[in-house]
């Protein structure tokens, strides 16, 4: 009996090669498109789930208020943080600390090599986290002092074909560590993305005698709870923690919280991260439009299967009158959609195979998905398939079973408007989510356009960002004015100046308790950086009051002024000019305010523009900004490096485009606003092709009709007019429905951001235009062609 079912499904599918490609095509890439987003999806939700203790590790977050206002969400900590965590809360088990080095100069030997992603740790830290060593013991590796377990990738790059353990490196020329183990490298899913471990041992040393450890807050502190234990039973004796040990200014404006490990990587926002945050409402938006794309394939199925109805309904009849029961007929139209999504599925399984490879490369990251060895994979797969064939198959079998022999056999068919409305409804539902798919797209690269295209405050364009030398030397002062001499002196250099951080790369860290002399309160928070006297005018900021830090005045400014901004003169309670002149209480000295300057955007312009004091250091070195001609470039960055390394010998020269590094910033929002493209642009395909289909049907029922209006005098334009509009009724009012939703949802999405795009009735209007045009040039030829007809030929059997 089933084997009779499938061929007469295979028959019939063969009879109908239009529909059924069109069927089977918009079920393929369906399902494509959604295991692919799912892929992708299930990565990024995927990150530091490989830990053994995943669900009892938690980070620290760390934030600050400002007159009850939040100001800084991070995640920074201070050195002892975990240690006394552990001392005063019995749901602590161990904890773990790291210091991040995003920039050093290792050597062994002659061979040097500038370095990222160093963490110097605690000996806990491979307690805490499963990674594996592939050389070494767990428990011996990062106890001894100077000590450095390297990635396998590392050991490789240092020593080749050689055995590392007990191998001297030199850090930043200063000093030298062991190597004591050789761990795996760090799972792509994971966001700790380091390359070397370092004992913390005399780090942890040095900062207790000097009774530092809580006035330096640059480490990320991780804990291990108790099983079960409840991150508000912890987070309710902050309060009195903070209080204990933090300082006065820093207790008065912080809150300690608990972040599981789980959502490190998906929860953006966050200051000071250790790798760039990916986006959980990004996650949700491709996972919807997954959904849209697998529903719409579906609706074709439905829609089409349910519009053939007529063709069908003669077979439907004889099939009764010869004795066949109404659950066999639903077997047999079930069937129908069994095999088609059966199709479907062997090719969907090839396709993602072959196109993962890809699908990584356009989603820049490995995402080490084998679909053969993936449980979770088959598990989707096949609750995707029965899903497939329930949803799309089971409507329409019951609809072509219900037709009465006796009715169909005389040529009637008594029209559902049930059927019919469903089939309507449904096809509102293609149209409203394209149009929402439409939108999204618009807004997503509207709002990044918009993002890109703002004042910064600086100028940021053919600048050369030069990493500053690690290893410097008791004549470092002497060579490096002698190296900035050098690089003045070249024909298409324009400027240099040096500073502490750059634009695109965080501040340095930030201060709490800042405030004016003579000023009550609390005080206030504020970023800080070093920079050199020609760093202001080489990045053009606009100094609304005062003047800029002066060479001639360079034993004065270095030790007693400073120069604001706008944000920081606000936070302060007065203007510009109000503030000028006056003393700024830091670090238990007074800083004469010299300058004001105007607002900037040191990092993306998803934040507001943090508020800043700018210190005067001559011999300030971590980054370089070279301001060059655009001619020749090549050359320029060869005499660059030429008297970069005369200057600073066993460093490495190492330089990026400072506006092209901005713009990487954005990165991450430009791939989600091309996958969301991508992906809408494949649902609107999905509901065209159901729209072709659907009007080709349609068109072959209305025949009669046509003709008939044409022996009446209808001209070929009047009977374009009118099929045109029945076809396009729909988008209009799904254009009412959809935009509502456009609205809320672009609202949404965007108070995520500081500065936003302004909204106008074009960016509602433009979806639902487009959308038209689509459907238009979907329908508009098989339109045309069946207003040529000669209406002999659809009536001469009447």
């Amino acid at each position: 009996m089933i084997k009779n079912y499938l061929k007469i499904a295979l028959r019939n599918l063969l009879r109908n090669k239009l529909f059924s490609g069109l069927n089977i095509l918009g079920l393929i890439i369906g399902m494509v498109s959604c295991l692919l987003i799912l892929q992708y999806v299930q990565f990024e939700m995927s990150y530091d789930s490989f830990h053994k203790n995943a669900d009892n590790i938690y980070r620290l977050r760390s934030q600050e208020y400002q007159n009850k206002q939040l100001v800084a969400d991070g995640v920074f900590s201070f050195l002892r943080t975990g240690e006394m965590m552990l001392k005063e809360f019995p749901e602590v088990t161990t904890f773990t600390s790291i210091y991040h080095k995003e920039v050093s100069t290792l050597a062994h030997q002659e061979r040097h090599f500038k370095e990222t992603n160093l963490y110097i740790v605690d000996p806990s830290f491979l307690e805490v986290f499963s990674f594996k060593l592939f050389k070494g013991q767990v428990n011996t590796v990062l106890q001894k002092p100077a000590s450095i377990v390297l990635t396998r990738a590392m050991a490789n790059k240092y020593f080749p074909g050689e055995n590392p353990i007990g191998k001297i490196l030199e850090l930043d020329g200063q000093q030298k560590l062991t190597v004591t183990g050789v761990i795996e490298n760090p799972p792509a899913n994971s966001h700790l993305k380091f390359n070397g471990l370092i004992s913390n041992h005399a780090l942890r040393k040095e900062y207790i005698a000097k009774r530092r450890t809580w006035a330096w807050g640059d480490f990320f502190t991780y804990v291990v709870l108790q099983p079960k234990t409840k991150t508000s039973q912890i987070e309710a004796k902050f309060p009195a923690f903070i209080k204990k040990y933090l300082q006065p200014q820093d207790a008065a404006v912080t809150r300690y919280l608990l972040q599981p490990l789980s959502d490190i990587h998906l929860q953006a926002g966050l200051g000071g991260d250790l790798t760039p945050a990916g986006d959980a409402r990004a996650m949700y938006l491709l996972l919807i439009i997954a959904l849209f794309i697998l529903i719409i394939a579906w609706v074709n199925y439905i829609n089409l299967a349910t519009a053939r109805a007529t063709d069908r309904a003669k077979e439907v009849g004889i099939r009764k009158v010869v004795g066949a029961y109404r659950k066999q007929l639903v077997l047999q139209f079930l069937g129908e959609a069994f095999l088609m999504n059966l199709i479907a599925c062997l090719l969907t399984i090839l396709l993602v195979d072959l196109i993962t490879p890809l699908f990584d490369r356009f989603v820049g990251k490995a995402l080490v998905f084998d679909i053969w060895q993936n449980q979770q994979f088959w598990f989707i797969f096949g609750g995707m398939f029965l899903l497939g064939v329930v949803f799309s198959g089971l409507y329409p079998a019951f609809v072509l079973s219900s037709f009465k022999p006796v009715t169909v056999l005389k040529g009637k068919i008594i029209r559902s408007h049930q059927g019919i409305a469903l089939r309507k409804g449904l096809s509102l539902f293609q149209f409203a989510a394209s149009i929402l798919l439409i939108g999204g797209t618009i807004v997503v690269f509207q709002q990044l356009n918009f993002m890109r295209s703002q004042d910064l405050g600086m100028n940021i364009t053919q600048t050369l960002a030069v990493e500053g030398p690690r290893i410097t030397g008791e004549e470092f002062a002497s060579r490096n004015k002698v190296f900035t001499q050098k690089i003045i002196q070249l024909a298409q250099v324009k400027s240099i100046s040096a500073s502490s951080c750059i634009p695109g790369k965080e501040f340095y860290g930030s201060s709490s308790g800042i405030k004016l002399k003579g000023q009550s309160g609390g005080g206030v928070i504020l970023y800080q950086a070093w920079i050199s006297e020609n760093y202001i005018p080489a990045y053009e900021f606009k100094l609304q009051a005062g003047r800029n830090f002066s060479k001639n005045k360079q034993h004065y400014d270095q030790r007693n002024s400073v120069i604001i901004n706008e944000a920081s003169a606000k936070s302060l309670g007065y203007t510009p000019s109000q503030i000028l002149h006056k003393k700024l209480m830091y670090d238990k000295k007074e800083w004469k305010i010299i300058g004001v300057l105007k607002d900037f955007h040191q990092t993306s312009l998803k934040e507001k523009a943090a508020p800043v004091m700018l210190f005067y250091d001559p011999q300030v070195h971590d980054y370089y900004s070279i301001k060059i001609r655009a001619t020749d470039m090549q050359k320029n960055i060869a005499s660059i490096k030429s008297a970069y390394l005369q200057m600073f010998p066993k460093n490495t020269f190492d330089y990026f485009f400072l506006d092209v590094a901005y713009d990487a910033q954005y990165k991450a929002d430009q791939r989600f606003g091309e996958m969301f493209t991508l992906f809408s642009g494949l649902a609107i395909f999905v509901a065209c092709m159901g729209l072709f289909g659907l009007t080709t049907f349609t068109l072959v029922q209305r025949t009669k009709e046509l003709g008939i209006r044409k022996v009446l005098g209808a001209s070929g334009k009047s009977l374009m007019q009118l099929l045109l509009i029945d076809f396009l009724k729909p988008i209009a009012l799904a254009g009412v429905l959809a935009l509502p939703i456009l609205y809320w949802g672009v609202q949404e999405w965007l108070q995520n951001f500081a500065y936003r795009m302004n909204l106008n009735i074009w960016l509602f209007l433009l979806p639902l235009l487009l959308m038209a045009i689509i459907a238009f040039l979907t329908v508009s030829v098989q339109t045309f062609k069946a207003t040529r007809h000669n209406p002999v030929d659809s009536l001469r059997y009447e």
